[in-house]
């Protein structure tokens, strides 16, 4: 048997300014997902354990069915192997996000991703941005 495992992670959002008050999944069109959800089977799964909010990282490898509390060794090796590289005994790899701040407060734990590079996001997926 074939199975198609679809992650929507992080897929829910927070509303957004540039989407006038919605998410990106609310402002955009989404007939194939609506088709996936017609034709399969859709839920929601605790997939650490009922209360903890887990990471992508850790929710991935516990879907995969490995124990995340075993096996996990940060998010840095999957961010290095994501962009294809070769990690070898030893090394270190660190993930980290930018962020705007102006006066010593954080202001933008994205730094500026909901105001920059939409549009050309968009144009790489083949879908308008802000479409309903």
């Amino acid at each position: 048997m074939k199975i198609l495992l679809v992650i929507c992670d992080g897929m829910g959002d927070r509303p957004s300014k540039h989407f006038k008050g919605k998410t990106a999944l609310q402002a955009t069109k989404h007939k194939n997902l609506d088709e996936l959800a017609k034709n399969g089977s859709a839920g929601i799964m605790d997939t650490i354990a009922p209360g903890i909010r887990p990471g992508s990282d850790t929710a991935h490898l516990a879907l995969l069915g490995h124990d995340p509390y075993k096996v996990y060794t940060g998010r840095g090796p999957f961010e290095a192997t994501g962009i294809g590289m070769d990690l070898r005994e030893g090394d270190v790899a660190v993930r980290c996000n930018f962020g705007t701040v102006k006066n010593g407060t954080i202001v933008d734990r994205r730094a500026g991703r909901e105001a920059f590079g939409l549009d050309e996001l968009g144009k790489a997926l083949n879908i308008k941005i802000g479409d309903t």
